[in-house]
């Protein structure tokens, strides 16, 4: 009878202690487990391209303008309470809907024609696998691993994207707007949480600038005019001039736009008369220099701007297909008490095209 007692007894004890160690064990699994939540920041970035310059002759594959990078921020916190560190991999995804331009795999049509973007993703340090990489056919796949507290602050990770303006194709003359780029879509996967979950763009598909297309290159990219000597007696009162004598600008053009042209005084470039101010190294005062127009007629100066209708910009006419002569003169003009001595100026000129 006691034999029975004592066995029944440490029967007992041993189902307690397994009940036991079950119990500690489930609730040490609870208390370990996280789930992340993920997101992006810094979003809906819009592409702001100011102002592009495509030169004459510019080949498919040329890079016209690379942006200043945009910092994508990708996020994760974890849920839960407790004091351990826990870690979580995110898979995200870039995805363009965008068509690609013609013969690139890489290079996405914006709304000029001949004009597309290429996006290029990088990550500092180790947490993301991303070094130059292009969205492809359409998407970019990148890991990241995030560690941080349960119930701690967000840890953060930046995904630099930055936006190439690539020729894909001949481009109209003149100005053109840029007013739309390719939507660049992230949506992300969390080991723990699952996914895909859709998150707010990397880029919103807004876009802004200007491009223009050069239709003339300078044949030669200076010109130097050398004035006769000339007799103060023959400069009596201001305003006076002196014969003029002639030069030209020789341009080479495409055909397709009107091309229009503005002088600018490099010595003071807020001039908007029509004398250029002496530059460093004229011992001579009192005299200026005009450049005159085809038509006789000085010309005044304007800033240094290929925008269109910029102050004094004028239509030196309709490009050919081949050379484009600009006849210009130059002289002397009085303009204070004359003291003897060289005389030296220097203009500048600024292209635009409609």
């Amino acid at each position: 009878m006691k034999t029975e007692r004592r066995h029944t007894f440490r029967a007992s004890g041993r189902w307690l202690l397994l009940m036991i160690v079950a119990f500690v064990a489930s609730v040490m699994s609870l208390s370990a487990h996280a789930t992340s939540t993920c997101n992006d920041a810094s979003n809906n970035n819009a592409l702001n391209a100011g102002t592009i310059a495509v030169p004459v002759g510019a080949a498919a594959g040329m890079t016209v303008s690379t942006l200043t990078p945009v910092n994508f921020i990708v996020q994760c916190r974890f849920l839960a309470t407790g004091s351990q560190n826990t870690s979580t991999d995110l898979t995200g995804k870039l995805s363009i809907t965008n068509p690609l331009a013609g013969g690139f795999s890489d290079v996405y049509q914006t709304n000029i024609s001949g004009l597309g973007v290429r996006y290029t993703v990088n990550s500092p340090g180790a947490q993301c696998n991303i070094t130059n990489q292009t969205i492809q056919n359409g998407s970019l796949t990148f890991t990241c691993t995030f560690n941080g507290a349960i119930n701690g602050p967000y840890t953060q990770y930046s995904i630099y994207i930055t936006a190439s303006l690539v020729v894909t194709g001949p481009i109209a003359s003149g100005a053109s707007t840029l007013s739309s780029a390719p939507v660049v879509a992230f949506s992300l996967t969390t080991i723990d949480s699952g996914g895909p979950w859709s998150q707010q763009p990397a880029y919103s598909g807004a876009a802004a600038g200007t491009l223009t297309h050069a239709t003339c290159s300078v044949s030669q990219a200076s010109v130097s005019v050398d004035l006769p000597t000339a007799d103060s007696n023959n400069l009596g009162s201001i305003g006076a001039t002196t014969a003029p004598k002639a030069f030209a600008l020789t341009l080479s053009c495409q055909t397709g736009s009107i091309v229009l042209i503005t002088l600018t005084d490099s010595v003071n470039p807020a001039n908007r008369g029509t004398a250029l101010q002496l530059a460093p190294g004229s011992t001579a005062a009192g005299v200026g220099i005009q450049i005159l127009n085809s038509a006789g007629t000085p010309v005044s100066f304007g800033a240094d701007s290929a925008a269109p209708g910029n102050t004094n910009q004028w239509s030196i006419g309709t490009s050919p297909d081949g050379t484009l002569q600009v006849p210009l003169t130059a002289r002397y003009v009085r303009t204070g008490s004359v003291t003897a001595g060289t005389v030296k100026a220097l203009a500048t000129f600024t292209m635009s095209y409609q």
